[in-house]
């Protein structure tokens, strides 16, 4: 069969039937194309990228490619899957290929075995015999997997019944024998790179898919630049699809990047409203010197361009810190400060094969943190084996006494991590439930597709009870974790009195029986939700969201969101009330002061103000109601709005009666609206909810009033 043109199709599918999962430029892909093409220049070939089902799906209809290749991860392998079924339709002659860490033997796997404590092998085999359309699954990097593949197909004149006559092996990959009894897994091979040392820059060999070209469809404004300047982790986290093996890191050239960086800067300065932010998606970014001077670099960018604005580090490093301050200071005080921590619990961190710094270590981070202005973030997991609801919240307090802005995720049990495998499941007492990926389902040619999560909600450490009261705790955590929030902290602080019992009271009294009011009602609807959101089977919330009334709840919002966005979102909106219970439980905490006459001025007047600050309620008004813009004067004995901004200086500096002038920011109230609409059109509630998901933590003055002091 001789061939033209070889047409492949490269693809990175997400969902985006109520909004994409992901934003970011699909630099896997692109990685994969530009290898092939540098490895194949005598073979005359075509290569589409893609990341729209609906794009995708048409591409298969009208161009008929010869080979398909798609990503694998948990919140698109239904998809992927269903556009391997698509693909056999329209041409019954394509080679299908997928690959990434959703597959039983995770990422980057030297081999495929049974053992006495997991059946690897006999999980990959169910795993594709499910999928009877995937030809190839590629458990070595894709790079090198993809090669050999293409190679191999070449050999067999482009025909896939010769290249699986005789159940024909293709090394880097694993298959289904033409009998369906056997799984047919070829040899590793080895990552680019592998062999070399972190300096040896081996991953040059790919030429860059930005220099290219192949890209710029994604430079658009809308897509999230993505830079990976190395692969490999060298931690064991069991909690991690990287965590199977201690994968040796492999780099970019500092030079190859900085060339990079200032090819995407220029196209991205083009788009005035377009983002200005970049990811950097290596599991350790700042673990090694060359991140350093790779910032330096960046630096050169910034000052051309003054971009990027904002530098996310998917992955911050585990160990060498002083780095990411580094890094930091040279990017101007812009990237993401987060703490590589899952857990304070000595015995979980062993469990799960980590080390934590110290506390001190941890305080002296933090402290530099803090000392540049910037708020740090840190990820905890419920339920990780051999913590308790004790030790876990031993861990957020510290966290909180320490500034750190905390989020909490219910553990996954991804099918290619230690903890989603049999031995640690046995050992742990681990209990799983199933629910819905949030906004990662759709409609394709009929059929209707869901990416559904296996989560973990007891281990042999905490029951259901407990995991289900720290679900619970973890979304006033949320809530008061808001930006809004931070003037209140900074006045509970500057009272010697403990945000972490502030948030652990608000909790206390949800809970309390004989409590009511909108607060009380947010806390039972997300209680509600919560429970309601799990499944005992994979099967049971498919066929519960494939009835017509829960798939329209789905499109409409009204279940499978992301609930701790969902609901954090919705408490905004009862802002004032959720103010006066702070304040109730502050002037509880504080009734043993002497001092209790100015202390008492002093929380009426803060009480008074932030009541009156933010513009939320107008935000989420109706587009058609005109706001009253006329000016209101507020009398408080504590000039609140002067000491937040001098926070060091001693609070009864500020007690005197104090006329403020306060009016409503047009100008932020349009910007704010046109920015939602943006995200979710015209369904403000998911708007919202996403945005302070995403954004929220870059702080909150884009709520906030004008005022002018009166006197």
């Amino acid at each position: 069969m001789n061939k033209k043109i070889l047409k492949i199709l490269l693809c990175d599918p997400r969902h985006q039937t109520v909004g994409a999962h992901s934003s970011y430029v699909p630099i896997n892909i692109g990685y994969i194309t530009e290898y092939l093409k540098s490895k194949f220049k005598d073979t005359k070939m075509e290569i589409k990228l893609s990341t729209d089902p609906k794009e995708i799906f048409g591409i298969l209809e009208k161009w008929k490619p010869d080979i398909l290749g798609s990503s694998n991860y948990v919140w698109n392998s239904g998809l992927s899957n269903e556009i391997c079924n698509a693909a056999k339709k329209n041409n019954p002659e394509i080679l299908t290929v997928i690959g990434g860490p959703e597959f039983p033997a995770g990422t980057g796997a030297t081999k495929i075995e049974n053992t006495e404590d997991d059946k690897t092998y006999d999980l990959c085999f169910d795993y594709l015999l499910s999928r009877p359309n995937v030809d190839y699954f590629a458990f070595s990097d894709g790079e090198v997997a993809f090669l050999e593949i293409l190679k191999q197909f070449e050999l067999k004149n482009f025909s896939i019944k010769e290249l699986k006559k005789n159940d024909f092996i293709v090394n880097g990959f694993a298959s289904i024998s033409l009998d369906k009894k056997n799984l047919l897994v070829g040899k590793y091979i080895p990552r680019i790179g592998v062999f070399g040392s972190v300096k040896s820059q081996g991953r040059d060999i790919i030429p860059s898919p930005y220099l290219s070209g192949i890209l710029d469809k994604f430079l658009n404004g809308r897509f999230i630049p993505a830079f990976e300047t190395a692969r490999g982790c060298p931690f064991l986290c069991t909690f991690c699809d990287q965590g199977l093996d201690a994968t040796k890191i492999t780099t970019y050239s500092t030079a190859r990047m900085a060339e990079e960086f200032e090819y995407v800067g220029k196209k991205m300065i083009k788009f005035d409203k377009g983002t200005k932010t970049v990811a950097v998606f290596d599991s350790n970014w700042g673990l090694f010197e060359k991140d350093i001077d790779l910032s330096n670099e960046i630096r050169k960018t910034m000052d051309k361009y003054d971009w990027p604005q904002f530098v996310e580090i998917m992955g911050t490093p585990k160990s060498n810190r002083e780095n990411q301050i580094t890094i930091n200071d040279k990017l101007k005080n812009r990237t993401t400060m987060g703490l590589s921590m899952q857990t304070f619990d000595y015995e979980t961190l062993s469990n799960i094969k980590r080390k934590n710094l110290t506390m001190q270590e941890h305080i002296d981070f933090i402290q530099k943190i803090k000392d540049r202005g910037l708020t740090s973030t840190c990820e905890m997991i419920i339920p990780l084996p051999g913590e308790t609801e004790q030790t876990f919240l031993k861990g957020i307090k510290f966290l909180l006494d320490h500034a750190v802005k905390t989020e909490v995720y219910t553990l996954m049990m991804l099918c290619g991590a230690d903890l989603g495998r049999e031995k640690a499941i046995k050992d742990y007492q681990m209990k799983d439930k199933y629910r819905i990926l949030s906004k990662q389902f759709g409609e394709y040619d009929g059929k209707k597709i869901f990416e559904v999560e296996r989560v973990c909600i007891e281990t042999s450490t905490m029951n259901y009870d407990s995991w289900f009261n720290l679900r619970s705790f973890s979304f006033i955590l949320s809530m008061l974790g808001s930006a809004v929030y931070d003037p209140v902290y900074k006045l509970v602080n500057k009272l010697g009195l403990s945000w972490y019992e502030i948030i652990l009271s608000t909790n206390n009294i949800c809970k309390d029986e004989g409590f009511s009011g909108k607060l009380k009602d947010l806390y039972n609807d997300f209680r509600k939700e919560a429970a309601g959101e799990l499944f005992e089977t994979r099967e049971d919330a498919v066929n519960f969201y494939l009835k017509p009334e829960n798939y329209q709840k789905l499109l409409n919002g009204e279940v499978g969101e992301n609930l701790l966005g969902k609901y954090t979102a919705k408490g905004l909106l009862f802002y004032e009330e959720i103010i006066g219970t702070i304040f109730y439980i502050l002037k509880n905490q504080i009734q043993s002061k002497s001092n209790k006459k100015e202390i008492t001025k002093i929380l009426d007047s803060s009480e008074k103000w932030l009541k009156n600050f933010y513009m939320i309620n107008e935000i989420f008004g109706s587009d058609e109601k005109e706001i009253d813009n006329t000016k209101t004067r507020i009398e408080i004995d504590f000039d609140f709005p002067s000491w937040v901004t001098q926070t060091k200086e001693p609070l009864n500096n500020f007690i005197k009666p104090t006329t403020y002038e306060l009016c409503y920011d047009l100008d932020k109230i349009n910007y704010l609206k046109n920015e939602l609409k943006s995200i979710y059109g015209d369904d403000k509630d998911r708007a919202f909810g996403r945005y302070m998901m995403q954004y929220m933590d870059r702080g909150a003055d884009v709520w906030e009033k004008k005022f002018q002091l009166m006197n």
